[in-house]
């Protein structure tokens, strides 16, 4: 049986995605347990919210929603990064198919 490429390179998508967002869940982990607060675990919940949408995504507009998403998110945990003197790691996210 062949593999459709479409559906590999959405895998593969969808990979790089979920990989920039565990980065990113890391990075804020830390930084929780060095002490910094995410009020109400803001930025952690959206996370996991993101990472759900991405395993669920069934195309690449799905994919892109999520990318919309995360590249607001990246920008808002910057700037709280930023708030208390340290620098953020910018992603390199997908492009369109």
């Amino acid at each position: 049986m062949t593999k459709d490429p479409n559906n590999l390179r959405l895998l593969d998508l969808r990979e790089q995605i979920l990989a920039n967002l565990r980065d990113l869940q890391t990075s804020l982990i830390r930084c929780v347990d060095e002490g910094m607060i995410d009020l109400e675990n803001e930025f952690y919940n959206e996370l996991l919210g993101l990472i759900d949408e991405t395993h669920v995504a069934d195309d690449w507009s799905d994919l892109e929603e999520v990318i919309t998403k995360a590249k607001t998110l990246e920008i808002d945990v910057a700037a709280w990064l930023a708030r208390h003197g340290r620098s953020g790691i910018s992603y390199t996210w997908p492009k369109k198919l």
